[in-house]
């Protein structure tokens, strides 16, 4: 199948989502990162079979109802999502989700020739209003999820202008107990809200600049509060991960996608920290990160 079908499968997946699970939105996201690492040649030719693999898994078991009906493009479509996203984006809800599937849904958009529908459009409405209203989604802290209020929580420290190189950065020195992210996963999810805050303040910056940072920090904020409350603060050292076991320029990496690929998560983490590599000069290689949010 062509990456065509693919796109026009995530444009649907979002329509069905909106309508039964918002989540469920997580796999177009999934595919859409999948085809953007092949079209931007991110990853090595030799996996291209491979990710292909994993591609149509993911369209095989999570399969829409129905076909996207391409029909009559919404006028001023990523101009009016923008807008959107920006109205709610004074919270730090639901762990970027609103930024993510926004950023991913525009950024496939913007290298096709598939007309965004209405039907589209509040579809996507429907979804970024809902993730601003699910609130800040849960820290595992001490073996048990908790809510944690962000309102109250103290600030960290001096905030730089979020870009590629401070997120790579804040990324690789954010200290946080392994077994906190691996019941939560949300460094995992700052690697990708981050991601798409940076990506739209290139491509959208009439409406995004530093509007979008606040929430991110917020989250940061939160999560370095998570760690006070951690009676188990041990950090893993360099020297406790297998360095290049999970390498995404590898087939192993794929190999394992395909087994498991953690709800899209090996997919998207691939292409946000790949893509900020390329974006920012930098070589992608040390994979280390991997290891703490996989």
């Amino acid at each position: 199948m062509d990456i065509k079908f693919y796109r026009k499968w995530a444009c649907q997946k979002m329509i069905e989502s909106s309508h039964s699970n918002m989540w469920e939105g997580h796999w177009a996201c999934a595919v859409i990162a999948l085809t953007e690492l092949l079209e931007e040649k991110l990853v090595p030719a030799k996996l291209e079979d491979l990710i292909r693999k994993n591609l149509d898994k993911v369209v095989e078991e999570h399969a829409n109802e129905q076909q996207y009906r391409a029909n009559t493009e919404y006028e001023d479509f990523p101009a009016q999502m923008m807008k959107l996203l920006v109205q709610k984006s004074h919270t730090c809800h639901a762990l970027g989700h609103d930024a993510i599937y926004t950023f991913y849904l525009l950024s496939m958009l913007s290298r096709s020739h598939i007309p965004a529908t209405a039907e589209l459009f509040d579809a996507m409405g429907k979804m970024v209003s809902s993730f601003a209203a699910s609130g800040p989604g849960f820290v595992t802290v001490n073996g048990e999820n908790i809510v944690i209020d962000p309102d109250g929580v103290p600030n960290t420290g001096v905030r730089l202008q979020l870009t590629p190189e401070t997120l790579l950065d804040l990324l690789h020195n954010f200290q946080r107990p392994l077994q906190m992210e691996k019941g939560d996963m949300q460094l995992g999810h700052i690697l990708t809200h981050g991601h798409a805050i940076v990506e739209m303040k290139q491509a959208y910056r009439h409406y995004v600049h530093d509007n979008l940072d606040p929430s991110f920090y917020t989250r940061i904020n939160l999560l370095a509060y998570a760690n006070t409350l951690e009676e188990n603060r041990v950090v893993e050292s360099d020297s406790m991960v297998m360095e290049g076991e999970l390498n995404p320029l590898e087939p192993s990496y794929w190999e394992q996608a395909l087994v498991e690929s953690r709800h899209g998560h090996f997919y998207k983490y691939a292409y946000s920290y790949l893509r900020l590599c390329r974006i920012s000069g930098r070589s992608p290689s040390d994979f280390r990160l991997f290891q703490r949010i996989l």
